[in-house]
C-alpha cells in the first residue's frame, strides 16, 4: 500500500518549487479512492524525455485530490506485472470506490489489441509485442470485475517509433476499443494516432490534462473537452485528444469542488453562455470561438462553435502564422507546425484539416 513516502517519491520528477506547493496542499488519503501511476522513459532503444514527469505531475495531482497514489517509474516487465498486480488486489478490496490508472510511456497496437511497452523490452518482430510487452486489454478486463466501482484510465501512450526501428507496428499508436462498464478511458490522440512527447518538462497532453484537472470546481469530463480544444489547437490539429466512456453520473475529481447549482446559477448559466454566443456568432477570429469553447465546453452552441473553429483553421487567414500564433497563446501552448513550408501549404490549401482535426494533404 501506497504511503506518504510513495507521494514523495513521486515529487522527485517535478521542480522544487511546484514539489513545495504540492505538499502543502496534499489532501489526507480517501481509502475509497485508489490510483497507479506508471511513467517509462529509460527504453534502450527509444528513450523518452517526459513520461517520468508527467507520472509525477499527475501523481501529484491526484494525491491533493485525496487519492492513495502508488507510482511505477521506468518499469520493465516484471516490475510492471508486479505492480499492476498488487493494484488488481487493491482496488478490489470493498472500501475502495474510485479508481484511477495513468500511463506515460511507448504504447503499440497489434491485431486490434493494445500493449503497454516496459522499459526492457526488446521487440524485432510482430511475435515478440505479445510476448514481451503487456496487454492492456487483461488489465482492463480484470479491474472491469470488481462491480460498483468507478474507473479512470488515462493512457499517454502513443509516441512514434516505440522499439527505436527494430520492429514498426503496421498501425500507428493504439487502436479504439470500448470503455469496461463504470469506467472512462482517455487517450492523449485519436486511435490509430501519435502524440507527441512534449518540447518542455511535459508532454503536450499532460500539461493540458493536469492544468486543467487542477480546477477543483470542473467536471471531468469539462476539463477534457478543454484539454482536447488545447491540444488540438497547439498541435494545429495533429493530435486530437479521444475518450470513451460509459459512466452514467458525473464526475469530479476533487470531492469538494462538486456541488449542485441553484436555479438562480443555472439561469444565470444560461444567459451567459446565450450572450458570449450572440458576442462571437459573427467572428472571424478563431480566438473568440477558442474562448467561448473554453467558458462553455458543454454549451448549447458547443458543436456549432467546434465547426466553425474548424472551418477558421482551414482558412488561408487563420493559416497564417500570425493567426495561429494568437490561437496557441490562447491556449498557452506554442504553434505545432514546424516549418514555414507547412505555413505556406497550409494558406495555398495543398495541406488541410479534415472534420476531426488532421492534417491532410489534398490528392
Amino acid at each position: 500500500m501506497a504511503t506518504r513516502r510513495h507521494f514523495i517519491q513521486a515529487m522527485a520528477a517535478l521542480p522544487a518549487a511546484a514539489t513545495l506547493e504540492l505538499l502543502a496542499q496534499e489532501a489526507k488519503p480517501d481509502p475509497a479512492r485508489f490510483a497507479l501511476v506508471v511513467g517509462n522513459d529509460a527504453y534502450r532503444d527509444a528513450p523518452l524525455v517526459n513520461a517520468r514527469n508527467d507520472a509525477g505531475a499527475m501523481a501529484g495531482l491526484l494525491a491533493q485530490a485525496g487519492f492513495t497514489v502508488e507510482s511505477l517509474l521506468d518499469g520493465g516487465r516484471e516490475r510492471m506485472l508486479e505492480t499492476i498486480g498488487r493494484f488488481g488486489d487493491a482496488v478490489r478490496k470493498p472500501e475502495v470506490k474510485e479508481v484511477a490508472f495513468f500511463y506515460a510511456g511507448h504504447g503499440v497496437q497489434l491485431d486490434w489489441q493494445n500493449f503497454l511497452v516496459p522499459v526492457d523490452a526488446q521487440v524485432g518482430d510482430a511475435k515478440q509485442v505479445a510476448a514481451r510487452c503487456l496487454d492492456l486489454g487483461l488489465i482492463l478486463r480484470r479491474l472491469s470485475e470488481t462491480k460498483g466501482k468507478t474507473f479512470v484510465i488515462v493512457l499517454d501512450a502513443c509516441r512514434n517509433d516505440p522499439f527505436g526501428g527494430a520492429y514498426r507496428p503496421e498501425q500507428k499508436g493504439l487502436s479504439q476499443f470500448d470503455a469496461p462498464p463504470g469506467s472512462l478511458l482517455a487517450y492523449s490522440t485519436a486511435p490509430g494516432s501519435v502524440a507527441s512527447d512534449g518540447g518542455g518538462r511535459n508532454s503536450l497532453y499532460t500539461e493540458n490534462l493536469v492544468r486543467e484537472l487542477s480546477v477543483r470546481t470542473v467536471r471531468f469530463e469539462d476539463a477534457l473537452k478543454r484539454v482536447r480544444l488545447n491540444v488540438r489547437v497547439a498541435s494545429r490539429g495533429r493530435q486530437v485528444p479521444w475518450e470513451t466512456t460509459s459512466l452514467e453520473g458525473d464526475l469530479y475529481l476533487f470531492r469538494n469542488g462538486r456541488r449542485k447549482l441553484s436555479e438562480e446559477e443555472l439561469e444565470a448559466e444560461v444567459e451567459a453562455d446565450i450572450a458570449l454566443w450572440h458576442t462571437v456568432k459573427s467572428s472571424r477570429n478563431a480566438d473568440d470561438w477558442i474562448g467561448y469553447l473554453k467558458r462553455f465546453p458543454n454549451g448549447r452552441f458547443a458543436e456549432m462553435a467546434q465547426m466553425r473553429l474548424t472551418r477558421l483553421m482551414v482558412s488561408p487567414e487563420a493559416a497564417s502564422a500570425a493567426s495561429v500564433a494568437a490561437a496557441a497563446t490562447a491556449a498557452k501552448e506554442p504553434p505545432r507546425i514546424s516549418t514555414e513550408a507547412e505555413w505556406n501549404a497550409l494558406a495555398s490549401g495543398s495541406l488541410y484539416f479534415d472534420p476531426r482535426g488532421n492534417l491532410r494533404r489534398k490528392s
